[in-house]
């Protein structure tokens, strides 16, 4: 009977070593190939064997805690998707399912209360008769030292098909390549043959794609200089050693930094090509420097304003009761704020929460969630967190001592202290020391002292000075304190939402009355804010000052306006009141103007014409002689005919620059005057036709009025003779009858 090989199963070394081998000889594309070296395995059992256990870029080291908070974040992202997770956590999917499989069955065990040493230890171990559902992610089992024929015949085989690397198929490939690069060389030489003899073969553009200094010894002679003609001067045989050498040292080097530049241009070129563009310019020895990164401060300007506030708050209560009784209970407080710290450095803590455990637990929670179908309150799951495909760092807090030498930190799992506890180093004492307890207030439970005699301690307290009074409230008022906050109801998020809304839109308004009329109206804002317009001024009078605020405030709205953010030195105290209250005041001084007074005018026009301008200072031209007069006239009119050429070429500049800006509009004004001009005559000319129409339709009224007359007139006389013929015929036809 024939032996049948069912191919599968456990993996040993031999095979191991063989699939390796052949790996390396054909790749890892060809798998049947590979395959066929192996008996008992598949090409699809050799692929999953290299890609699982077999290649060197697996990770086979113990899981990190970062790994597995990165697994079990990225399981609950994407479930069941191990061949997208495995990438990304740096494992192989079977890997990571079962590093999966495991960290769940240990948060299990760990809910159920089993030792993981002793009950869960061998739960996934595969007992007598069971099948490994995959051993290509299983060690190799060592080679027997007598191993079967099949095997030992496996093993001759691949190893004369893995040594035979000079097979028939590659002698034959090394003979082709050998003919081929003869055939190449012996052509190659024909065609060099050739041109040396001056027959050129092949390109028939050969020569025309020549380097330029490229020289055909064929054609022409090398280095041949043409003989000038006539008579040889020898006065140009003349050589200077001096003036060679002088003109060698003070040779321009540009012709040298142009070739440098052409090369680095070529460089940029190239690298723009093949790099990034941001790498292009960056310089090779540019040395990266890490950011700085420090720690932040124990103590904040906050926590040291409370502990000031905490002292000041303890001296006004000894101060207060310094006199009465009760200073005796109270212990001074002042000596614990001045302890010394320990001279070496805290530890920082271990990290508290386990994120591992949670996560866990979130998945199991997720994965025995009944059905939605049924109503109730959901499972209860810890933060989601799928925001972001990697797990949420934990960063570990530096203890702060400052504030411990005034209340201490919580005891590790003691929530009902209401005064902050200190715990001291591990391993020096048993238990935490309260800070600043003095009273022994808040005594541990453990440190229960049953010996203390607590009525002596009671009996050895000071006599009361005053007495008081304790009354209790009545229960009706509690009962209906409680009703009242019953009826509390909870307001919605969408009202919510909407009164946020319509505060957001009252406080735009409100803004919206304080910006600009310019920003109010739509009207083109400025990019820029021209600052020489708002030029500090030296005025101290109250006019002085009343413009440099108008000033400020002209400020403040235009940069308002560039940058759309409120400045610093704009007022918020000003309320929309007061600037309608403003806006009325500015109204009714426009509308309430003085008359205008034409006396006074002309009065002010005939001071203004008399004076003039004599050595610097302005006079009255009547207190002048005649020379003075006509010297300050002439002056005068100079200074206009100045002014006047000044400002005559500043005007030819304009209009020059006018010109060149605005030609393009000038030729499309003109082609819009010609249209223009074009319709107007074309309007004209329908004009005309309209009137003459109108005056021809009115004619035709009256014609037509008077054709109707006329043919109506002759339509009576024929009806007329009609008639008289008719009668005639009537009377012949009874002439005729009888």
């Amino acid at each position: 009977m024939v032996k049948v090989i069912i191919k599968g199963g456990v993996w040993k070394n031999t095979e191991d070593e063989i699939l390796k081998a052949a790996v390396m000889k054909y790749g890892k594309n060809q798998w049947s190939r590979i395959a066929s070296l192996l008996h008992r395995k598949s090409a699809k059992q050799c692929k999953a064997r290299w890609e699982e256990w077999l290649d060197p870029r697996i990770k086979k080291t113990e899981w990190s805690r970062e790994e597995d908070e990165k697994l079990l974040h990225l399981a609950k992202i994407m479930p069941t998707q191990w061949r997208t997770i495995a990438p990304m956590v740096g494992r192989t999917a079977a890997q990571c399912l079962e590093r999966y499989d495991e960290l769940l069955d240990e948060a299990q065990r760990r809910a159920e209360g089993i030792d993981d040493d002793i009950e869960g230890k061998d739960v996934k171990k595969l007992k007598a008769g069971e099948i490994d559902p995959a051993p290509e992610s299983r060690p190799a089992r060592p080679d027997p030292i007598d191993m079967d024929e099949d095997e030992l015949e496996m093993l001759s085989e691949a190893r004369a098909r893995l040594a035979n690397t000079k097979g028939k198929k590659a002698k034959r490939k090394a003979r082709e390549k050998q003919l081929s690069e003869a055939r190449r060389l012996s052509a190659l030489q024909r065609k060099r043959e050739l041109r040396a003899a001056g027959i050129d073969i092949g390109d028939p553009n050969y020569k025309a794609k020549k380097k330029e200094d490229y020289i055909d010894y064929n054609a022409s002679v090398p280095f041949q200089l043409p003989i000038p003609a006539g008579f040889y001067d020898p006065s140009d045989d003349s050589f200077n050693k001096s003036e060679c050498v002088d003109k060698y040292k003070t040779q321009d080097p540009i012709p040298d930094e142009n070739k440098l530049r052409r090369e680095d241009k070529k460089k940029i070129q190239k690298r723009k090509q093949e790099e990034l563009p941001e790498t292009i310019f960056k310089r090779p020895d540019e040395i990266k420097r890490s950011k700085l990164v420090l720690p932040a401060p124990q103590v904040t300007d906050k926590e040291i304003e409370e502990i000031v506030k905490l002292g000041k708050i303890n001296q006004m209560a000894k101060e207060m009761i310094d006199d009465s009784a009760s200073s005796n209970l109270l212990h001074d407080y002042e000596e614990s704020s001045r302890v010394t710290f320990n001279a070496r450095s805290v530890r920082t803590p271990a990290i508290r929460d386990d994120h591992i455990a949670k996560e866990v637990e979130t998945i199991l929670a997720l994965q025995n969630t009944e059905s939605s179908l049924k109503g109730g309150l959901n499972t209860p799951l810890n933060d989601l967190n799928i925001k972001s495909g990697l797990p949420e760092h934990q960063v570990a807090s530096t203890p702060n001592v400052i504030l411990q030498a005034l209340a201490g930190t919580p005891i590790h799992g003691s929530g009902e202290d209401s005064i902050r506890m200190s715990q001291t180093p591990a391993g020096l004492t048993p238990a935490a020391t309260p800070f600043r307890d003095q009273l022994n207030l808040n005594k541990d439970a453990d440190g229960y002292d049953e010996t203390f005699d607590w009525k002596a301690a009671i009996a050895s307290l000071p006599k009361p000075t005053n007495q008081f009074e304790i009354v209790l409230p009545d229960e009706n008022e509690e009962e209906e304190e409680e009703d009242e906050n019953m009826e509390i109801d909870v307001e919605d998020a969408f009202e919510v939402n909407e009164r946020r809304r319509r505060l957001i839109e009252e406080k735009e308004k409100k803004l919206l009355k304080r910006r600009s009329t310019v920003y109010q109206r739509k009207l083109l804002q400025p990019s820029k804010v021209n600052f020489s317009l708002f030029k500090k001024s030296y005025d101290r009078s109250e006019y002085g000052n009343a413009m440099k605020l108008i000033s400020k405030e002209m400020e403040n709205l235009v940069k308002w306006d560039v940058s759309n953010v409120i400045t610093e030195n704009m007022d918020n105290n000003i309320t929309p009141e007061m600037i309608e209250e403003a806006r009325k005041l500015v109204e009714e001084e426009n509308t309430e103007k003085p008359e205008y007074d034409h006396e006074m005018a002309s009065a002010m026009d005939l001071c203004f014409n008399e004076l003039i301008s004599f050595e610097g200072k302005l006079t009255r031209l009547g207190n002048l002689n005649r020379k003075d007069q006509m010297d300050s006239l002439v002056k005068e009119l100079d200074t206009l005919d100045g002014w006047l050429q000044k400002l005559g070429s500043a005007v030819a500049k304009i209009d020059k620059k006018l010109q060149i800006k605005m030609i393009g509009y000038f030729k499309v004004a003109d082609k819009l005057i010609k249209k223009i001009e074009e319709k107007r005559h074309e309007r004209q000319n329908v004009q005309l036709q309209i009137d003459a129409f109108s005056r021809l339709y009115q004619h035709e009224l009256g014609s037509i009025e008077r054709r109707i007359g006329k043919l109506q007139s002759e339509v009576n006389i024929l009806q007329e003779r009609e008639n008289e013929l008719q009668k005639q015929y009537g009377a012949r036809m009874a002439i005729l009858s009888e």
